[in-house]
């Protein structure tokens, strides 16, 4: 019996070409336009980059086509009224009024939910950067001593889901008073490797302004 095998075409985003499945197959991902156009493109941002090595039309200190007045993207000014900009004043992507696919089912930013992504992950990113802002809010940022992503992962795993006052059991996802949250030992200091501890909301917020032996 003669079996015949049927390949696989899909037309490429861009030239719209029917090539094979392969063509668009870079390790694990799929990409929707073919690898001739990849190649192409990439050449052209190449030729495209400024001295600042960055794209022509979006640098700022080359005045770029794409920067408008307020020295801002085009697009994404509020003021211009950019094309990213919907009636709601927001960024279309990110609009929930306007359902942009920045949007996730539970009417969150895809990036930023928990249930459709890996909690621990967000956590751990949401911990970092909080956490600096809160430094250099209040001008305590010491850079060079300053907790990492890594150092942060370990807080988490070590605590095994326990709270370092009270040892409640800890979660990543409801924002309730057993939500788990990067906590300063000595107050007077910041967020600064081996000033750390995981510690649920409530005993976080009960000790601002506290210190512990």
């Amino acid at each position: 019996m003669l079996v015949v095998f049927k390949i696989i075409k899909k037309k490429c985003s861009n030239c719209k070409i029917n090539y094979k499945l392969a063509d668009y197959r870079k390790e694990d991902k799929i990409f929707k336009c073919c690898i001739k156009c990849r190649n192409s493109n990439k050449k052209t941002r190449i030729k495209t980059k400024c001295i600042h090595d960055r794209q022509e039309y979006r640098c700022l200190d080359c005045n770029g086509s794409g920067i408008c007045i307020h020295n801002k993207q085009k697009s994404h000014c509020k003021d211009c009224n950019g094309s990213s900009i919907c009636i709601h004043d927001k960024e279309k992507y990110n609009c929930k009024d306007c359902n942009g696919f920045g949007i996730c089912i539970h009417n969150k930013n895809k990036s930023y939910c928990k249930l459709c992504g890996d909690a621990l992950v967000i956590t751990i990113k949401n911990m970092v950067k909080n956490s600096k802002d809160s430094d250099i809010k209040y001008n305590r940022f010491d850079e060079l001593n300053f907790i990492n992503k890594l150092y942060v992962k370990n807080l988490i795993v070590h605590s095994n889901n326990k709270c370092y006052y009270c040892f409640c059991d800890l979660q990543l996802i409801k924002y309730d008073i057993n939500l788990a949250t990067i906590e300063r030992i000595n107050n007077d200091l910041g967020h600064n490797i081996g000033n750390c501890v995981i510690a649920c909301r409530k005993c976080n917020f009960s000790r601002v302004g506290n210190n512990i032996n």
